[in-house]
């Protein structure tokens, strides 16, 4: 059984994990570059996927010891809304239930609408370096302003 407190400690291993790699990016990586930056890309999207599935649960005032494949309330189910891998469909229920607005939003879109879990079985994307790491900035601001919610 998970309880939706889960998702926040989730989200905050994935940024950690992905702050250690941009750190040592440079110093450590340069034989794994591509590979390496397809890992803080896909870190990345979970790292906005579980916070965003936390803020969701605690806007709801969902039990918080209740099993989160329990949730049929507020009009969201597990199946349909929380079990699914989309940030954008996560997206639109944060800024639905009045949690925030993404901010930089639009200069994070292509990564955000890209992203999905199977990148995780990828070896190289199509995105700068830069690009990548902007996605993870945006990731861990996000982060920052729904990890202090309820």
């Amino acid at each position: 059984m998970y309880c939706y407190p889960e998702f926040k400690k989730a989200s905050k291993k994935h940024l950690q994990a992905c702050e250690c790699l941009i750190n040592n990016f440079h110093t450590n990586c340069n034989s794994n570059k591509k590979s390496i930056l397809v890992t803080i890309f896909y870190l990345s999207g979970y790292i906005l996927e579980t916070i965003m599935k936390f803020s969701i649960y605690s806007a709801i005032s969902y039990k918080r010891n209740e099993d989160i494949k329990k949730l049929n309330n507020h009009g969201l189910t597990y199946k349909n809304d929380i079990e699914v891998h989309k940030l954008f469909k996560l997206k639109t229920l944060v800024e639905e239930k009045s949690i925030t607005r993404l901010s930089n939003f639009k200069d994070n879109q292509k990564l955000f609408n890209a992203w999905n879990s199977e990148i995780r079985y990828v070896e190289k994307i199509n995105y700068s370096e830069q690009e990548i790491k902007d996605f993870f900035y945006f990731a861990k601001n996000i982060y920052e302003i729904i990890q202090k919610y309820k």
